[in-house]
């Protein structure tokens, strides 16, 4: 079938952005063997603007959609984190195709209110949502007549090419790449795991990025310096407001990073309030509760090699067989059309409508 994805192709970047989730999605879509027409919506905007900015070219990028449209005469409308495209808009895309399916995917925290304004903007004109955030909190963000369900950030094997897993000759013990905000939540690991590390454990050798006064890293530099260490940090942000376990704005939720540490090979490191082990399980990621269990935990995954490949190990394997990018692709486009599941899917396929 047809399918346009709109959504941040990166072209602005040149290059050092390729490993996002939309690039994993639309590669998802073409393995599927669906003809794909990649809409750069910020890219349109800012061609067709007087002065090449974005927020100049938004009404043009909306006129050129809807010539896509005609052109294209999609059967599916894929949307990712949309905000250049206009409700209307879409709207006006089913007038002009009666039997067009319309789903969006978001991939930012929920607890974020820009955040949940945004994805729930676009609720009634779309069939459903998809988000990597899980539970009946997806109940706020669903339309009159759209359901909401979660996804789990994929692997993308032309894209996660390495094996940490399989070796031992890293240089780095710790990765961690990413900003730390001013609301971060103050007992937050994610702010605290370097000092932590240099306290507790001053021979762990850690590769940290983006914070601290250390710069930040992108491109194919990132993905070196990612395949050149053991264990991965995944420390999502969350504000001091924002609740745990099912219900919460937490549940189940991950940036992309869980997919890049997966896919590449290394040993998962994540904190217990975002209950990840409910969807890989407890055997495939290491959840942490505090500053205490966090360096206890370390402290044993680097002075046991074996233990660290063995789980490592395990959750490649299981990311790329079931959490690729073929696979949430395909989940999306099936659910949407309401087809017949053509997988087991191991994540929680529960909706959830308004």
């Amino acid at each position: 079938m047809r399918i346009l994805h709109a959504s941040h192709t990166h072209l602005k970047t040149l290059g050092s952005h390729n490993y996002f989730l939309p690039v994993r999605i639309n590669n998802g879509f073409i393995r599927n063997n669906h003809e794909v027409f990649w809409f750069s919506d910020r890219d349109v905007a800012r061609h067709f603007a007087p002065i090449r900015s974005r927020k100049f070219g938004v009404r043009a990028c909306n006129r050129k959609f809807l010539e896509v449209c005609r052109n294209f005469e999609p059967d599916v409308i894929a949307l990712s984190t949309q905000d250049v495209l206009h409700a209307e808009t879409l709207a006006q895309a089913r007038r002009i195709l009666p039997n067009v399916a319309i789903f969006q995917y978001f991939i930012d925290p929920l607890f974020l209110d820009w955040n949940m304004r945004n994805v729930s903007s676009k609720a009634d004109v779309v069939d459903w949502t998809f988000v990597t955030t899980g539970g009946s909190v997806l109940r706020r963000i669903a339309g009159e007549h759209s359901r909401v369900a979660y996804i789990p950030n994929p692997v993308d094997p032309s894209i996660d090419v390495h094996r940490c897993h399989e070796r031992s000759d890293q240089p780095y013990d710790v990765f961690f790449a990413g900003h730390i905000s001013k609301w971060l939540h103050p007992d937050d690991l994610r702010g605290r795991a370097p000092s932590l590390i240099a306290e507790h454990l001053p021979d762990v050798r850690c590769a940290f990025y983006g914070h601290s006064g250390r710069p930040s890293v992108f491109g194919a530099a990132f993905m070196r310096a990612l395949g050149e260490a053991r264990i991965g940090l995944n420390f999502s942000q969350r504000d001091e407001a924002s609740r745990p376990g099912p219900g919460g704005e937490l549940y189940l939720y991950s940036s992309d990073r869980i997919g890049l540490y997966m896919g590449n090979g290394l040993l998962v490191f994540t904190t217990r309030s975002f209950n990840l082990s409910d969807v890989y399980g407890s055997d495939a990621i290491v959840e942490v509760e505090g500053a205490d269990d966090f360096i206890d935990k370390l402290r044993y995954y680097v002075d046991h090699e074996d233990a660290r490949r063995d789980m490592a190990a395990h959750s490649y394997a299981l990311a790329h067989s079931e959490f690729n990018e073929r696979l949430v692709a395909q989940y999306m486009v099936e659910t949407t059309l309401g087809l017949t599941p053509s997988h087991e899917y191991r994540w929680p396929t529960e909706s959830f409508a308004r």
